[in-house]
């Protein structure tokens, strides 16, 4: 466990501590004693990006697909899993076409709370 205050310059911690007060006001019970703030992201988006080819393979090495946020080519959970989509599919039409095609409907997505 370590001290933000002690870690992030002054106007880091002072947003910080706005957002989580808010959020307090909010979300009744949010703001505790036992309350911990855990994994601090550093960044919202990769600082680099690997260079991939039309077909988005990378430019570089053979057979490697760079896709995502960590390879630059997206900024979040929804890109990212859009772009990985976007690759598999560049990946399944360039070496094999699939047995069926796969149709997600209402009937076949539940909701995660439910597992």
């Amino acid at each position: 466990a370590s001290n933000l205050w002690e870690l992030f310059p002054a106007e880091i911690c002072h947003t910080m501590q706005r957002g989580i007060e808010a959020w307090g006001r909010k979300l009744r019970g949010f703001i505790s004693e036992k309350a911990v703030i855990t994994g601090v992201e550093t960044r919202t988006s990769a600082p680099l990006r690997i260079l991939r080819q039309e077909n988005l393979s990378s430019v570089d090495i053979d057979n490697l697909y760079p896709c995502g946020e960590g390879a630059g080519y997206a900024g979040g959970i929804i890109s990212s899993a859009i772009d990985g989509l976007k690759v598999a599919e560049r990946i399944i039409s360039t070496y094999q076409k699939p047995a069926r095609k796969v149709k997600v409907n209402s009937n076949s997505v539940c909701d995660a709370r439910e597992l």
